[in-house]
């Protein structure tokens, strides 16, 4: 059953609208998660939603290097990039979304956790670059937390 909410989940992330009045946007994610005490390092793809303005379709993987096993996230987040004046060199986000993690034991163990993440952030306006900061809490069956940051591209013209 988890291993068909996770392909769902993973085809719901990649099925978005192919109209998107906005600029896409990929780039690397730096990470810290407190739970597994661990920094992970991934990637994301910001897709705008043409019928709601300001909204986004974040999926993103992160891999995180605790000791002694394996631990990645898969998540599938909607962004709220709230309203600014034009000449702001920062742009507030909030979001929530879908949280997947996968344990992998060394030993031969592992487990797969589905949950849900809520957090919010900062945009820095910065030219071409978009550089990012922000936090989220993942509720599972234990709740943690993961203070990011990353770099967003614009992809095409």
């Amino acid at each position: 059953m988890k291993k068909l909410i996770c392909a769902l989940a993973f085809a719901a992330m990649l099925g978005v609208p192919a109209s998107a009045s906005a600029q896409v946007q990929a780039g690397p994610i730096l990470a810290y998660h407190t739970d597994v005490e661990a920094v992970g390092v991934g990637a994301f793809l910001g897709i705008p939603l043409a019928s709601i303005e300001g909204v986004q379709l974040v999926p993103n993987f992160l891999w995180f290097f605790p000791d002694n096993y394996d631990y990645f996230e898969i998540n599938g987040d909607v962004v709220y990039n709230f309203m600014v004046a034009a000449d702001s060199p920062v742009q507030p986000f909030a979001f929530g979304g879908l949280n997947i993690g996968r344990f992998s034991s060394d030993f031969g163990g592992s487990n797969t956790e589905v949950g849900l993440n809520i957090g919010g952030g900062v945009n820095f306006v910065a030219g071409s670059l978009n550089p990012f900061a922000g936090a989220k809490f993942e509720i599972q069956d234990e709740t943690g937390f993961v203070i990011f940051g990353g770099l967003g591209f614009t992809l095409g013209s």
